[in-house]
């Protein structure tokens, strides 16, 4: 069989196995399966709602897909060559930007206490293009685990604590022995390399989690990690974490469907080999792409809004006029890459 550049080959042997069981949380298969030999498989229909129910009856089973999923997600990102890292980080951040349009969707349609001409003008931007990517990338689920997160970290039976930092605050320093997971419930923390950010934390999201799955023996963080706003982290110590979530199914459930899509989101840069950067422009800045009309138009609908009815949406403003700025900046960025690759 023909292979891509960039994609691992596992050999599966062993009798019993299941295979490709976590497709049923996205809805397709991650990889591909090719028989080496002759090989008799039973095949079974499959789909998120069974997938979840097998991980509620059977906690470890969920505990040791996400311990699979942690070991894809390593072996696919090792995987990536230096063009697929950097189409990585552009891929990320555009996608992160999506995620805040949706949470700011989200959170300006909770405070609204039913004024219909807030609700109407949300009803619009749900429409949108951005909408649509923030929610499919993830950001309905990291909702959702946020709420489980909160019950948990306030939960005082709970092992661990909680940190409650201000803008400015770190939470851990490169280098750091990485003996905790992070999960955090409000605010933003930024992922950092001296001066470089190369990521953000948002609410419903973890840090660490990966290294305890696999079972690291001395982790380190490879990051300082900060945070942007006044922000909850709960802290769980590392070898409290695989009882934690099995004990909370739902929570269980939610990690595995968000390594799933970091998995694909490798995974599919890996197949693309050169020309990541290209696919990444293609899906975020193409004609499909309509980030900018997006924000425009809420933002319009949200200065009409408080014209008109003198409701407090100044800071709402302010956070689509930072996400059109750090959109139209990363825009550029990508297209300068591609204008050197090309030359």
């Amino acid at each position: 069989a023909r292979l891509r550049r960039g994609h691992d080959v596992i050999l599966y042997t062993e009798t019993g196995h299941l295979l490709e069981i976590e497709g049923g949380l996205t809805g397709h298969y991650l990889t591909s399966l090719i028989a080496g030999e002759t090989t008799i498989v039973a095949e079974f229909p499959v789909d998120t709602r069974a997938v979840m129910s097998m991980v509620q009856e059977d906690p470890a089973f969920g505990l040791s897909m996400a311990r699979m999923l942690a070991r894809r997600l390593v072996s696919a990102n090792k995987s990536l060559g230096s063009s697929q890292r950097l189409a990585s980080r552009f891929m990320r951040d555009f996608q992160g930007l999506c995620t805040d349009f949706y949470n700011l969707v989200q959170r300006i349609g909770d405070d609204a206490e039913g004024e219909d001409d807030v609700l109407q003008a949300l009803s619009a931007a749900k429409r949108t293009w951005s909408y649509g990517v923030g929610e499919g990338g993830g950001a309905e689920l990291t909702k959702n685990t946020r709420v489980l997160m909160a019950r948990v970290v306030d939960d005082k039976h709970m092992v661990g604590k909680q940190h409650r930092l201000k803008a400015g605050d770190l939470l851990c320093r490169r280098g750091d022995p990485g003996n905790s997971v992070y999960m955090l419930v409000s605010g933003r923390l930024s992922v950092r390399i001296g001066s470089e950010q190369y990521g953000v934390v948002r609410p419903g999201e973890t840090v660490g989690e990966i290294g305890v799955l696999l079972g690291d023996e001395e982790p380190r963080r490879i990051a300082d990690i900060q945070a942007d706003e006044p922000s909850v982290v709960g802290v769980i110590p590392s070898e409290h974490f695989p009882k934690l979530v099995t004990e909370q199914p739902k929570l269980l459930i939610n990690l595995c469907r968000l390594l799933c899509l970091r998995v694909k989101s490798f995974e599919q840069l890996a197949s693309e080999s050169d020309d990541a950067l290209r696919a990444v422009s293609a899906r975020f800045t193409g004609n499909d792409a309509s980030f900018l009309d997006d924000v425009n138009g809420l933002r319009e609908q949200l200065e009409l809004l408080a014209g008109e009815h003198d409701l407090p949406l100044e800071g709402e403003i302010e956070a689509l006029n930072s996400m059109e700025e750090r959109w139209g900046g990363r825009r550029d960025e990508l297209n300068e890459k591609l204008a050197a690759t090309a030359s």
